[in-house]
């Protein structure tokens, strides 16, 4: 996926919540859009690094804060290896489809 394709499946997935809690749609095409919402999610939580710069340029200083570490033999730095995973659109969706699941069992 490229900078191009993302902005528009985020476009097109803001525009699909904003009809659904509009609320006047027929039940087929409500069923069908929220399909839709959630495959466009699928997508934009699919990629490893983010496209925005301000979240890339966080990971990357991270990464060379527990590089830092790693040189010095510092584990404290280290832990900014296991920040990085929260600036990742691919480990947050895998994480939120997890606990997703998690809590529909514990229902």
């Amino acid at each position: 996926m490229n900078r191009k394709t993302y902005k528009e499946a985020k476009v097109t997935l803001e525009e699909i919540t904003r009809l659904l809690k509009e609320g006047n749609l027929t039940e087929e095409e409500k069923q069908k859009l929220e399909k839709s919402k959630v495959q466009l999610a699928g997508q934009l939580l699919s990629i490893w690094w983010p496209f925005d710069w301000g979240r890339r340029s966080i990971m990357i200083a991270l990464f060379l804060v527990g590089l830092y570490g790693l040189i010095e033999g510092s584990n404290h730095f280290l832990w900014a290896w296991l920040v990085i995973l929260l600036f990742s659109p691919r480990v947050v969706g895998e994480f939120s489809f997890f606990t997703g699941r998690v809590f529909r069992v514990l229902r």
